[in-house]
């Protein structure tokens, strides 16, 4: 079984010991393996460490190929949540290109080789679908992107346009992505109120790295101890979102797009992406500055809408739906 000596897997691991052999054993059987695995684990209490050395000792036994990947386990002592574990198991990788890992996935054979190929070819930041899966590993019936909703003019213009896409939400799935090792140089450390997924992505689209998107190359377990999880996007969860208190999610996006606003000059962000980020940030000050009385609600965002920023940097009528009913 062939090895690339340019590949290192980053994944991290909290009380993930139901999984986790499934995991590694789809990550042992790939058709192209990478020369190292660091997994770094947020303070687990359920053996998940323990089995995760003996599951590896096992398939090692039972295959050369397995038996030269390095495996490095990094414990962490306090638990520093699932942003900066990755940051921690990302910055202890030591090789070119970074495929990230979930402890409870399921890798179909030819993640690896299929994804390295596009690195190869030019791209700098992989991502894609991927199969949702039950606690039992079989299949739900729908992809990851059907769950998303994710449209086709964002599917064409992740790749042509990407800062377009990704100012308005984030559609990139850490478990499916891998990226060169500069993105994540340019990217440290990981700012407060990003998940690492959508920052990594963010800041190859502002430095210029080409992405590509490739079709289903694993199955993305769902279950209720998910950290981070996809609902399918069904009226049901349209309308709880609705329903839902927005005081703090609007705080925490002016948040998020201040910390970005901040990092644009050393990311060297072109023209066109900072008028972008400076759009945003009126944007979700205007946003955060909403009176909580839907009656006279209206008339800011209505001002809003004729800025055009709803189209631009939010998700236009369903955005401009949510801000006028839900309760704030």
């Amino acid at each position: 079984m062939a090895i690339s000596p340019d590949i290192s897997v980053a994944m991290c691991t909290y009380n993930g010991a139901q999984y986790i052999v499934e995991q590694l054993e789809s990550m042992a059987a790939q058709t192209l393996l990478p020369a190292e695995i660091v997994v770094s684990d947020d303070g687990s209490t359920d053996g998940t460490v323990a089995l995760l050395k003996q599951t590896w000792e096992r398939l090692a036994e039972h295959s050369s190929g397995v038996r030269k990947v390095k495996l490095t386990v990094l414990s962490n002592k306090t638990s520093l949540g699932v942003t900066k574990n990755f940051e921690q198991a990302i910055a202890a990788t030591t090789k070119h290109y970074i495929f990230l890992a979930d402890q409870d996935d399921i890798w179909f054979p030819a993640r690896l080789e299929t994804e390295i190929a596009q690195l190869n070819a030019g791209a700098g930041f992989v991502f894609g679908d991927a199969q949702l899966i039950n606690e039992s590993g079989e299949p739900l019936g729908h992809s990851l992107f059907e769950a998303l909703a994710l449209s086709a003019s964002e599917r064409t213009g992740i790749v042509s346009r990407p800062v377009d896409v990704l100012i308005k939400r984030n559609i990139v799935t850490g478990a499916t992505a891998a990226f060169s090792r500069s993105v994540f140089e340019k990217a440290s450390p990981f700012p407060a109120g990003w998940v690492h997924d959508e920052w990594l992505a963010m800041v190859a689209a502002l430095t210029g790295e080409r992405f590509a998107v490739t079709e289903s190359l694993i199955g993305y377990r769902q279950h209720s101890s998910n950290q981070i999880g996809v609902k399918k996007n069904t009226l049901a969860t349209r309308m709880a979102k609705l329903r839902a208190e927005g005081a703090e999610r609007n705080a925490r996006l002016l948040a998020r797009i201040t910390s970005l606003s901040e990092r644009t000059e050393e990311l060297g962000a072109s023209s066109s992406a900072q008028s972008l980020i400076v759009s945003s940030m009126k944007f979700q000050q205007a946003r955060s500055a909403y009176p909580r009385n839907r009656a006279i609600r209206w008339v800011p965002v209505l001002g809003q809408v004729l800025t055009g920023r709803y189209f631009r940097v939010s998700n236009g009528p369903r955005d401009v739906l949510r801000d006028l009913v839900q309760p704030l």
